[in-house]
């Protein structure tokens, strides 16, 4: 049974159903309203089948990343990312921009084996370096047909991260955040995750793909940027958030591909997630394509995500006191976002095309953002 699914919506799906070689350029750039984050990403990915059998894939990515991020802080001292010594004064007590900059490089190479039978083994590596993050990771993946059709197939992938953390701790303690203290230490953070994955197809113009996830990390979890207000009724005080050291989370995702007609088609999806730190969240994803003619296909999507707040979060000045486990980071709170994406991809010729794609951001209650992505891709 042959899929009558359109090649870009097949793309999405899979990427092992379309072997080719290219060099693709792309170009993103991210910028939240008021300035308050702005991301610059030159991105480079080359891929190359070698026969049959073997295919190469290798990616640069490029983050320019600067704003200001908001965090309690003691207006005596000013806008720092500091903590200062001692308590402070309830009115001395404000939210506000801190401003950063700063560049992570990135490198990624897989390799992917194809064997008599079809099934595919993959093996990956990813290094990236940034001011005070490095990561080290590596992953592999058997993907499986269950019959000589290819109609069916289960997958299994896993990957393992190393990352070290750079935060500067006052002598003699396991106090740590990023700007003050005598000495620099470098803390440990190590991820795992596992995901298996069940592709049908189920007639000549749909598929279904669903897998299972679980992650687990262990280490330092803490962000040294984010700081907390402890007995602020009483003797305030800024300190460093303490996340606990490990997360075990898991959760499912279900996909499903349909073309309407040999124009239309489209790609939706449904992700559960769940952690030990009480967040769960649901994602909603749907994109439609139209292919006008051989050369140009149009799309839009919209994405949907809500999750619920982590135990040891509070956005307010008045709550942690004696709590082992403190964060006002707003990315632990409950909160639902929205974005809107318009993409339109062009060949120019058999060899040539280029893409284009804008998309709007809002996190309701927070803040909104624009970002676009332009690009060209070269087959060779």
């Amino acid at each position: 049974m042959q899929l009558k699914l359109s090649i870009l919506t097949c793309a999405l799906l899979s990427t092992s159903l379309i072997a080719e070689d290219y060099i693709s350029v792309q170009m993103m750039h991210y910028d939240e309203d008021s300035g308050r984050t702005t991301i610059s990403t030159p991105s480079v990915e080359i891929n190359k089948d070698f026969g049959a059998d073997y295919t190469l894939n290798v990616s640069y990515v490029s983050d320019s990343v600067s704003g200001a991020s908001p965090i309690f802080i003691d207006s005596i001292s000013g806008a720092s990312a500091a903590i200062s010594e001692g308590n402070t004064y309830q009115d001395d007590v404000q939210y506000s921009d801190v401003e950063y900059s700063d560049r992570r490089n990135s490198v990624g190479a897989t390799l992917t084996k194809r064997f008599e039978s079809r099934d595919e083994f993959t093996i990956g590596a990813n290094f990236s370096n940034e001011y005070d993050y490095k990561s080290n990771e590596i992953s592999a993946e058997y993907l499986h047909y269950l019959d000589d059709s290819k109609n069916q197939s289960i997958s299994f992938g896993t990957s393992y991260q190393k990352n070290d953390v750079s935060v500067y701790c006052s002598l003699g303690t396991d106090i740590c955040d990023a700007s003050s203290g005598a000495s620099e230490k470098i803390l440990d953070l190590e991820v795992i995750s596992s995901e298996l994955g069940f592709t049908q197809t189920i007639d000549k113009t749909s598929q279904v793909k669903a897998s299972i996830f679980y992650i687990s990390e262990d280490g330092y979890l803490t962000n040294p940027y984010m700081r907390v207000v402890r007995n602020y009724d009483t003797n305030p005080k800024i300190s460093q958030e303490v996340k606990p050291d490990t997360r075990k989370a898991y959760g499912g995702l279900i996909q499903y591909a349909k073309a309407f007609n040999d124009k239309l088609s489209s790609v939706s999806s449904y992700r559960l997630y769940t952690d030990d730190w009480d967040i769960t969240s649901h994602t909603i994803n749907s994109e439609l394509y139209y292919e006008y003619n051989n050369k140009l296909t149009t799309g839009v999507g919209f994405r949907y995500y809500t999750q619920s707040e982590a135990e040891f979060y509070n956005g307010k000045r008045d709550y942690f006191t004696n709590e082992e486990y403190a964060s006002s980071d707003r990315r632990m709170s409950d909160y639902n976002s929205l974005n809107y994406k318009v993409s339109a991809d062009y060949k120019i010729n058999t060899k040539v095309s280029i893409n284009a794609s804008v998309n709007y951001y809002d996190q309701l209650d927070y803040f909104d953002a624009f970002y676009y992505n332009v690009g060209a891709k070269y087959k060779f």
